[in-house]
């Protein structure tokens, strides 16, 4: 059957981009499979809507892709009913890693849902948000190619990956909190590790936070002497430490505009300088500084 490869360059591996191809498909009527490879994504699809269908491609693709060439050319498509999610193919490396992407909006509420399965989990994520280049082993970017390849997952979260009209269809680190990766504290104590980790922190402890990439190093900012203990121990006296907090903790210290608001709110999670307003903050957090990083 005569049809289309398609070749799609740039940050299209760990984003959602084939499911988002394999739905393109079904909206145009094509045949054919996507998979990953060491260059990207590659199409080959037959069907009457390809020239549509290419263009769509740059013009909705995912929020986290950056598509930087979509290359086509004729091909023959192996005769085959609908189109499918293939394997991935090849090893080296010549497309753009994914960077991870702060927990989206959905991901939060279910978080906060006590009728939900991941209610307090603190590694729910999906196709839009959450680990991607921290977990990586090698490209292609596929579950077994990270370090979420040793937790299997159980039938719920192979069931949403499964779903085309599932948010995490193809979502290589879905897990939930009965297959997949667990906090806990140390010294060790009962109970929520989230409550107890909340509980130091209001002690005025320096509490160390094991991340996906390193660890982060984390104190009351709105408690002076707490500030000082992490600059004694950090041995750094002046340099400005990043704060962390809600868009209502943000508001009551500074004025974001527009354009700030914008930033805070990227999927990429950037520390945004913004300039100090409100109510007043240890100065030990930026000394002489007419901005704090948020």
């Amino acid at each position: 059957m005569q049809g289309r490869r398609i070749r799609v360059r740039g940050q299209v591996q760990g984003v959602g981009f084939r499911p988002f191809i394999w739905q393109l498909a079904q909206r145009f009527g094509l045949r054919g499979e996507v998979l990953n490879d060491p260059e990207g994504v590659l199409i080959l699809a037959a069907g009457e809507a390809l020239d549509a269908f290419e263009v769509a491609i740059a013009a909705e693709a995912p929020l986290l892709a950056r598509v930087d060439a979509v290359e086509s050319g004729p091909a023959e498509i192996a005769a085959a009913e609908g189109f499918s999610i293939a394997a991935s193919r090849g090893t080296g490396a010549e497309t753009r890693v994914t960077p991870d992407a702060a927990t989206c909006p959905d991901c939060l509420a279910e978080i906060r849902d006590p009728g939900d399965r991941r209610y307090g989990y603190a590694f729910a994520n999906c196709t839009h948000c959450g680990p991607r280049f921290t977990i990586l082993r090698e490209l292609p970017y596929d579950r077994a190619q990270t370090t979420m390849a040793a937790f299997e997952m159980c039938a719920d979260c192979r069931a949403e990956y499964e779903n085309p009209a599932d948010r995490r269809f193809h979502a290589q680190p879905v897990a939930c909190p009965a297959c997949g990766p667990r906090l806990w504290i140390e010294p060790p104590r009962d109970g929520d590790p989230i409550a107890e980790a909340a509980a130091r922190l209001a002690r005025g402890e320096v509490l160390a936070i094991k991340g996906l990439g390193g660890f982060h190093l984390a104190v009351d900012a709105t408690n002076a002497a707490a500030v000082a203990l992490l600059r004694a121990r950090k041995r750094r006296p002046a340099k400005p430490l990043a704060l962390m907090g809600t868009m209502a903790m943000i508001e009551a210290h500074a004025a974001p505009d527009k354009a700030e608001r914008a930033l805070l709110a990227d999927p990429a999670a950037p520390i945004v300088l913004l300039e100090k307003a409100g109510e007043t903050l240890p100065e030990g957090l930026a000394p002489g500084q007419g901005h704090l990083g948020w």
